[in-house]
């Protein structure tokens, strides 16, 4: 039997993360087949980020206040369970609105806490390796959800339909879910110490999984918005040109994620199993390269490293709709789409460890914690952002503008990047 509070409540993590990969791309695709415009598949994913964002600031600014941390965690977990299961009961474009605000909210709940459990949790020598072990529970269980999402769809789809093995999919998720919540309750005690997350200034740059709707998975900081010295000058300039970059970048980022499933199915005729794979194929290549990033950025300096993977990311987008006018067999199309979404993974690894490591170096230690919680935050505007430009402009223009739009966007950002030479570190 494990000791309380051990890393026993980790495993907690790896159901969420299954159910979280098995239900990511499922969210465009239900919306399409529910018969969601492209404009309104932008929406729904801008939904879940309007929600999230001043919920994390709710949800971390109650932890604080009252000095507990694993009933959020639980709320996190049983009611992202919650508006999973809403989801799948949902019949029309209104009702999916509803479902992934309430995602947006009550999911945010367990990402200002995650993180700061394991240091409560742990001895200060042990957190790198604590947040390392969280992050690969978070991998592992992101491509297996991404994985039952292959297998589900194509067996259930004969079985029920399309419609219904969606449907299904969504149940599976909010069961995981669920467990998340069960197993946490049972393995997690209330920690005893309690750390200020202001005087916490390490950097998580550690494993995150790129989720296009919202914030990633945990965080250690948040904006807290009776705290006015963000707004009194002293983040640097360098760092505010940094933050602006971030901002650009994943508007563009966000903005083409808004209509991707989508894109799949329509001009390459992809079936729900098939788009699935194509995500399996970026995340894959994404945790395989973590562990070198690392080395990458340390060698070539973390401000062009982003410039580099954000440049790659700007050839890689219009590459997906290049591919539709080469003369190729669906065979030799899919394996060239899985080709390109990994080169899309392996550009998310260097720029997420690129970028946690650039604003901890930019900030003085002092107001690392503000700085860190800016950078949180300018993501998910960017991610309020983007998928509603993705959305708009593929609905009105089509699929070409659209993702000139984002590719804009991307090159804005790695522009501002490139000249805020300060920034190197």
């Amino acid at each position: 039997m494990s000791r309380p509070n051990g890393s026993r409540w980790f495993y907690s993590y790896l159901p969420q993360g299954i159910a979280g990969g098995a239900t990511s791309p499922l969210i465009p695709l239900f919306a399409y087949a529910l018969g969601a415009s492209l404009a309104d598949v932008g929406i729904i994913a801008a939904a879940t980020s309007i929600a999230s964002v001043p919920a994390f600031m709710l949800w971390g600014w109650l932890s604080d206040r009252l000095k507990r941390r694993k009933v959020f965690l639980l709320l996190g977990f049983v009611g992202t369970a919650v508006s999973f299961l809403a989801m799948g009961l949902c019949f029309n474009i209104p009702e999916f609105y509803l479902a992934n605000l309430l995602i947006g909210f009550l999911g945010a709940a367990s990402a200002p806490v995650g993180a700061v459990l394991v240091m409560e949790t742990s001895p200060r020598e042990q957190w790198p390796r604590k947040l390392a072990f969280l992050s690969q529970m978070t991998g592992i269980g992101w491509i297996a959800g991404l994985s039952v999402g292959v297998v589900w769809l194509s067996a259930g789809s004969v079985l029920l339909g399309d419609l219904g093995a969606m449907r299904g999919l969504f149940v599976i998720g909010a069961a995981l879910g669920l467990l998340s919540g069960f197993l946490a309750g049972a393995w997690l005690q209330e920690p005893k110490e309690f750390l200020d997350r202001r005087s916490i200034h390490l950097a998580d740059i550690h494993l995150h999984i790129e989720r296009v709707k919202f914030l990633p998975l945990r965080m250690v900081h948040y904006i807290d918005p009776r705290n006015h010295r963000l707004n009194g000058g002293r983040l640097s300039r360098p760092l505010r040109m940094y933050l602006a970059s971030v901002f650009l970048l994943f508007s563009g980022f966000t903005a083409f994620y808004g209509f991707f499933p989508i894109l799949l199915q329509q001009v390459y005729g992809f079936s729900n199993s098939e788009v699935f794979a194509v995500y399996i194929a970026s995340q894959a290549a994404s945790v395989a390269a973590y562990l070198k990033v690392g080395d990458w950025v340390r060698d070539r300096g973390g401000r062009m490293t982003q410039v580099y993977a954000s440049l790659g990311r700007s050839v890689l987008f219009p590459a997906f709709l290049v591919l539709s006018f080469l003369p190729l067999s669906y065979t030799a199309v899919l394996v060239g789409i899985l080709l390109l979404h990994a080169g899309v993974g392996l550009c998310w690894a260097i720029i997420n460890v690129s970028g946690s490591t650039l604003v901890s170096h930019l900030a003085p230690e002092s107001n690392r914690a503000e700085a860190l919680g800016a950078y949180n935050a300018v993501q998910g505007f960017g991610s309020i952002l983007g998928p509603l430009l993705g959305g708009f402009v593929a609905e009105f223009y089509g699929y070409g503008p659209a993702i000139a739009g984002s590719v804009a966007f991307i090159l804005a950002g790695a522009a501002l990047l490139a000249t805020n030479r300060s920034a190197e570190v």
